[in-house]
């Protein structure tokens, strides 16, 4: 081969791959179009609450297939490069901005959630504690209107940390008893979720597009700014922990330590972020978040006499069958042991022994610098749910970015693509098979849905492990067999 066909075949490959994959931008608004028209579809076929919703989970359920499609094309297809990669993103964001601002003005109607949100705060306004003071507690008589009305566990007091409530009081201070204002405030949050996750992508090296599989997921989409769940301020505080994190700017430990703290008093798993985050003597970020969260709650234990526990107690012990798998097989085990305070140990104890050694194990892993930030994430909250005593569609979609940031890099082939491939499929699938559970509460038999959302992922990590261990013994064995020969010949 002569010099000339040398130099010019890397701008021939190159050139190629532009033509090749040009026509990626025009199929991916092409998938925006069947997506934002079956949105609509959605919203127009969206039914009150407490009218038969079998359609509009059909569209539901539905609506995975043109997402999928797109995602299909972003994660299998080459990263576009100059103007091409800001017009891509633009357009998932935008969408993805759109596709929520279609259900901002509809009322709930898979849960009631969203206007307790408001009830909370309009009992901290009163000077009441919500953790203490039950919504039917005879001081609210006077204000009970729609939002009561509309509102469920009337009889139980709150179970949102400070963090939250302070969203929920800081909405109802701008626009009083107004539940759009709030479901927006969390689409906008939910989009700065969605640029995070573009930056720490853009950070690895890889396409920055791949944030369509969180920003046009119908999860996130229907569960906060439709029904208005207040997790979407879980899944920001957690990317921008993670973002400050990357950061080398003074300041970034101490901001990281503050965002592990404001996801925390959201939802209380975010603190497993400690683990994955923080360094040896890393005591700024650790004192930035203890110190936080008891600030926080400060308030709520003089209004509430130093109980700021509310409902949460009972909340973790009840068993449902939308449990997660070791928290269900436990409470099988449970019962058949006859004594009551025997089984309760046995429980607690095999919840802990589970929670402990998969936080240990990461710890390990991490200070061995055995595994990154988003598997371990992954791994710990995913380990969270599968203790939990309950699994909603709305408590999901924090696995996610990770989720994302997990998929193999295609600019990076000495990764173990195929394995961590096929447990970040495993992850998003069962991420997705939990919206079977709005079906499967209509039906007395769950074993369906613990096939398809449990049992399925699990086949799939199992083959996973295998996979990255039999790639393991397989290097270990070249390096044998490579060093042998050298070996030999030194000793002889």
């Amino acid at each position: 081969m002569s010099l000339e066909q040398i130099t010019e075949s890397p701008r021939v490959q190159a050139s190629e791959e532009i033509r090749r994959f040009r026509w990626r931008l025009p199929l991916l608004l092409a998938c925006m179009l069947v997506t934002l028209t079956w949105q609509v579809v959605m919203r127009v076929n969206a039914p009150a609450a407490d009218t038969p919703l079998s359609l509009f989970l059909a569209l539901y359920v539905g609506s995975f297939l043109p997402y999928g499609l797109a995602c299909v094309l972003i994660f299998c297809t080459p990263a576009p490069r100059g103007r091409q990669r800001w017009l891509e993103l633009g357009a998932i964001l935008l969408s993805g901005l759109l596709m929520r601002a279609l259900f901002l003005p509809l009322e709930p109607n898979l849960s009631r959630d969203s206007w307790r949100y408001l009830w909370d705060a309009r009992v901290t306004l009163l000077g009441y504690s919500p953790y203490v003071y039950a919504p039917i507690d005879p001081h609210f008589a006077h204000i009970r209107d729609f939002i009561f009305a509309n509102s469920r566990y009337r009889t139980a007091p709150s179970i949102y940390p400070p963090m939250a409530q302070g969203i929920y009081l800081l909405s109802y201070l701008l626009v009083p008893s107004n539940l759009s204002f709030l479901k927006g405030t969390f689409v906008l949050m939910d989009l700065v979720s969605c640029g995070g996750i573009a930056y720490l992508l853009a950070r690895r090296g890889g396409d920055w597009s791949r944030c369509i599989l969180y920003a046009w997921c119908p999860l996130p989409i229907i569960e906060f700014a439709l029904q208005g769940h207040a997790d979407a301020s879980t899944v920001m505080f957690c990317v921008l922990a993670v973002v400050c994190v990357q950061g080398n700017w003074r300041g970034s430990r101490v901001a990281t330590g503050l965002f592990i703290a404001m996801a925390t008093l959201t939802k209380i798993y975010p603190i497993l972020l400690l683990l994955v985050l923080m360094r040896r003597r890393d005591w700024a970020m650790l004192l930035t978040c203890v110190l936080t969260i008891f600030l926080a709650y400060v308030p709520y234990l003089i209004l509430g006499h130093g109980q700021v526990l509310g409902f949460f107690s009972t909340y973790v012990s009840e068993q449902q069958p939308n449990a997660g798998p070791v928290y269900l097989i436990l409470a099988k085990l449970q019962t058949l042991i006859p004594n009551l305070l025997a089984a309760k140990l046995l429980f607690y104890a095999g919840e802990l022994v589970v929670m402990g050694g998969v936080a240990l194990g990461v710890l390990w892993m991490r200070w061995r610098k055995r595994i990154s930030v988003e598997a371990s994430v992954l791994v710990l909250y995913s380990a969270v749910f599968a203790v939990s005593s309950h699994i909603f569609p709305w408590y999901v979609p924090t696995l996610l970015p990770w989720i994302t940031l997990l998929f193999p890099i295609a600019q990076r082939p000495e990764r173990r693509t195929l394995s961590i491939g096929l447990a970040a499929l495993a992850a998003c699938y069962f991420t997705c098979a939990t919206l079977g559970g709005y079906f499967a509460h209509t039906t007395p038999d769950w074993n369906l849905y613990y096939l398809l959302a449990y049992l399925l992922p699990l086949l799939l990590l199992a083959c996973a492990a295998v996979l990255a261990r039999w790639r393991h013994r397989r290097i270990s064995g070249k390096g044998i067999l490579a060093a042998t020969p050298s070996t030999s010949k030194h000793t002889s």
